[in-house]
């Protein structure tokens, strides 16, 4: 949500004039001004419940701190560097390559496990263990194919559902 506010002296260059930005589309409806302003293969989407899009102003944005306020908050930020013309950086949602690595093993792991394989040969596999049984007993990748079935186990009953929100962490437990 924008609303208008005072500019302080010093802050004439954040003044915006929302209705000549363009690529936007800008409707009236019963609760104010929704916009959806596209710029440089980015969708931003705001709602003015009392402000007159065609003013310039300075804007302030209202969150509500629920579950989503990571996201909203990152979404507010590449608004406001798009409006002042900066990369607006990063989308949410995007899994760094380590944790994306980790997810695709958990359930090559699983689905291995599932099909009656052995931690052995998971970490042969998907770890490049070689050794004898001996050596196995005592390398750390016995324990990490352990945790990459058990992580896999969690995914499969539910724990996928994680992914659909990230980088915001719910409080269901099932990570």
């Amino acid at each position: 949500m924008l609303s208008s506010v005072e500019p302080k002296d010093d802050e004439t260059e954040s003044i915006v004039t929302l209705a000549h930005l363009d690529g936007l589309d800008l409707r009236r409806a019963s609760d104010g001004w929704h916009g959806l302003w596209q710029v440089d293969g980015i969708a931003h989407r705001f709602w003015l419940p009392e402000a007159v899009p065609d003013a310039a102003a300075l804007y302030a944005v209202t969150l509500p701190m629920d579950g989503f306020l990571e996201l909203r908050l990152h979404a507010a930020r590449r608004l406001w560097r798009s409006l002042t013309r900066r990369s607006p950086g990063p989308p949410p949602g995007v899994l760094p390559g380590q944790l994306r690595q980790w997810h695709i093993l958990s359930l090559r792991a699983l689905d291995a496990r599932l099909l009656g394989e052995s931690y052995r040969t998971i970490a042969e596999v998907l770890l490049g263990f070689r050794g004898t049984k001996e050596d196995f007993e005592n390398d750390p990748r016995k324990n990490k194919a352990r945790r990459l079935v058990a992580h896999g186990i969690r995914m499969m009953r539910g724990g996928y559902r994680l992914l659909l929100h990230y980088p915001v962490k719910t409080g269901s437990g099932d990570s």
